[in-house]
This record gives structure tokens, C-alpha cells and sequence, in this order.
């Protein structure tokens, strides 16, 4: 059981539609760590902000980013 539980839509704030939104146009789900986000959504979408512009930056090629992503997944029994 998680220490702090995922909120569903109807749970969240309006503020945090977007970010639901987002992620089932993405993903075709809610992510965890978004259904967990969402209790603070103005933080949420700073984070993903500063997320995207790191990954924009280009310091890192975007094979071995790809590469990264994956391994990462796997290492936390995500299927990526």
C-alpha cells in the first residue's frame, strides 16, 4: 500500500485536469506519480515544466535517453 495514496479524477482539484488530460493523451493512463502529484497540481506542473525543458536541452542524445528510460523501467518492474 502506498504511503500516500494516488487521487482519481473525481478526488482531484480542477486545477489538476490538465495533467490527468495530459498523460492519457501520452500515455492512455494516469500515471501513478501524476495521480500522486496531483495533490499539489501548481508544483506538478512546475515539475513537468522543468522536466521537459531538461529533456528539450539536448545535453544528453536521444538514444541513450531513450536507453535510459527503458533501463530505468525495468529496474523498478515497469513495463515501458
Amino acid at each position: 500500500m502506498p504511503r500516500i495514496p494516488p487521487l482519481d479524477r473525481d478526488s482531484a482539484s480542477a486545477d489538476a485536469a490538465p495533467l490527468f488530460d495530459a498523460d492519457l493523451k501520452a500515455f492512455g493512463q494516469i500515471l501513478n506519480s501524476t495521480a500522486v502529484a496531483a495533490y499539489r497540481p501548481t508544483i506538478a506542473v512546475a515539475a513537468k515544466q522543468l522536466g521537459q525543458a531538461v529533456a528539450r536541452a539536448g545535453l544528453i542524445p536521444e538514444q541513450l535517453r531513450l536507453l535510459i528510460n527503458v533501463r530505468v523501467a525495468a529496474l523498478v518492474g515497469c513495463p515501458f
